[in-house]
């Protein structure tokens, strides 16, 4: 009997959880893309409007050598922006949310998870746009193009580990929260970003396999623009990041969202 009880706790509590975090997911994106009948063409068009200057300036203004500069450059920035906004937006979240942190009692756990939550619904929207600088770099997909089926999943994990530590910055040294935007923004320039990794000399090459864009930056490539199969590193590095931003910093979010109230107040 005990552990029926236990297991519809489990199942009430898990529900409950999952409850909050839809909300929070809601309430954020009706904040961004409004409640009326064009919020879908918003989401849609979110990213052609934050992004595709940016392609068109550097591929086509500046005229950068190489095979279909614009896909390469947009498989680093699509999965980039991911990472970069949930980053931000981690950062302000719990101010941001400083009414329900003050007045509600729930799952603070949830702040970064909602977060990186908004930031994918944004982010599957700017797929697309990949799909259109393929079609208008005349890239015929291959069959691996399927390893998306990992790339993706793989990027919303490295924005949900480096997420945590985010919300924990922007608590705790609010007025320097420019300082870590230009430090992530500085982690695009030290990987294959503007250039494919091909294309970078070695040693530098090999240096920068150590940053976790690298790898995604690549994957993307390998699936979108080259057609073949990704290195081992480009999954392993990223994916060895994120498991270790989660294990070290959730454990020291868990101790400090108890005091968050006080924090905001």
């Amino acid at each position: 009997m005990h552990s029926i009880a236990d297991r519809d706790r489990h199942r009430v509590d898990v529900n409950g959880r999952l409850d909050v975090l839809l909300a929070l997911t809601a309430s954020d994106l009706r904040a961004r893309y409004g409640r009326g009948r064009l919020r879908f063409a918003k989401w849609l068009l979110d990213p052609f409007a934050a992004l595709g200057v940016y392609l068109v300036l550097v591929a086509a203004v500046l005229d950068r050598p190489g095979r279909a500069t614009a896909l390469s450059i947009a498989c680093a920035v699509v999965p980039f922006q991911l990472v970069i906004m949930a980053v931000t937006s981690s950062m302000n979240a719990v101010r941001l949310r400083r009414a329900i942190v003050l007045n509600m009692r729930f799952d603070r756990e949830l702040l970064p998870l909602s977060t990186v939550l908004t930031e994918t619904v944004a982010f599957i929207a700017a797929l697309g746009l990949l799909g259109a600088v393929m079609a208008g770099s005349r890239v015929t997909p291959t069959v691996h193009v399927l390893w998306l089926l990992v790339f993706v999943p793989l990027t919303v994990l490295l924005a949900f580990g480096m997420s945590v530590p985010a919300t924990l910055f922007g608590v705790w040294y609010r007025d320097l929260t420019v300082f870590a935007v230009s430090f992530v923004r500085t982690l695009f320039f030290v990987a294959p970003g503007l250039v494919a990794l091909d294309g970078v000399p070695e040693p530098a090459a090999t240096l920068l396999k150590a940053n976790p864009l690298s790898g995604l930056f690549e994957g993307y490539r390998d699936a979108l623009l080259y057609g073949r199969a990704p290195d081992p590193w480009q999954i392993l590095v990223p994916l060895a990041f994120s498991v270790a931003f989660l294990g070290l910093f959730v454990p020291v979010y868990r101790g400090e969202e108890a005091h968050l109230a006080k924090v905001v107040e």
